[in-house]
């Protein structure tokens, strides 16, 4: 027997309509996660404070565990056209401008509502919210030009991009659980550029240093 899907939604909304009850109730369900937690977000508590029948939600999403994954989701996707215009901006760039850039654009999308992104990082792990296929090769291409012309001969670009993605990303995550001063200090980004650009400058493909004369060649 098929085990039950409690992270997907049912529907997508599909009429002007039905678009805003869902955004009243994913508001609603954000508003409750971050000033009383996720132990206490019920589709009750959601339905009364975005002001539709609890009835509404579940024709739109299983229960609760399903409000929050798809506010995970729309969260990963604001990340990820944000990274999409970084890249765009400074197509050929240097390495150490656009992962700047790219990691300060990311603490500047978790530096709104804070406490949400504390309960994605303490309750995502247990939900396991899917991932769609098409998430697999985000920026994919894009991501094969730069490290192509950051001289970066990794023999998996995919898997090189997923390393970069998945690192920075948990990084910022878990300094808003538990080093946040660090966060706000710009001291994490400082640490999270060197770090991947020395992971890049790694893979690079050998060859003359930059500024080196003849004799160190």
């Amino acid at each position: 027997m098929r085990k039950r899907d409690t992270v997907t939604p049912r529907k997508q909304p599909s009429q002007d309509r039905s678009r805003a009850t869902v955004e009243a109730i994913l508001t609603a369900t954000a508003y409750i996660l971050v000033r009383h937690g996720y132990a206490r977000l019920t589709t009750n508590r959601v339905a009364q404070r975005a002001g539709v029948n609890v009835a509404s939600i579940y024709q739109f999403f299983p229960g609760k565990e399903a409000l929050l994954a798809e506010l995970h989701r729309r969260h990963i996707e604001q990340g990820r056209g944000a990274a999409r215009a970084v890249l765009a901006a400074h197509q050929g760039g240097s390495l150490e401008r656009v992962l700047r850039t790219m990691v300060e654009a990311g603490i500047a999308a978790h530096a709104v509502e804070p406490e949400l992104h504390r309960v994605f990082s303490e309750q995502m792990p247990r939900i396991k919210a899917t991932r769609s296929a098409a998430s697999e090769g985000f920026l994919l291409e894009e991501a094969r030009e730069l490290l192509s012309a950051w001289g970066c001969a990794a023999p998996d670009v995919e898997r090189a991009w997923w390393m970069m993605q998945t690192a920075a990303h948990a990084v910022v995550h878990q300094a808003i659980v538990e080093r946040p001063d660090d966060l706000r200090s710009g001291a994490l980004a400082e640490e999270l550029v060197l770090m991947l650009e020395r992971y890049i400058r790694g893979k690079q493909t050998p060859g003359p240093r930059a500024g080196a004369g003849p004799e160190d060649t």
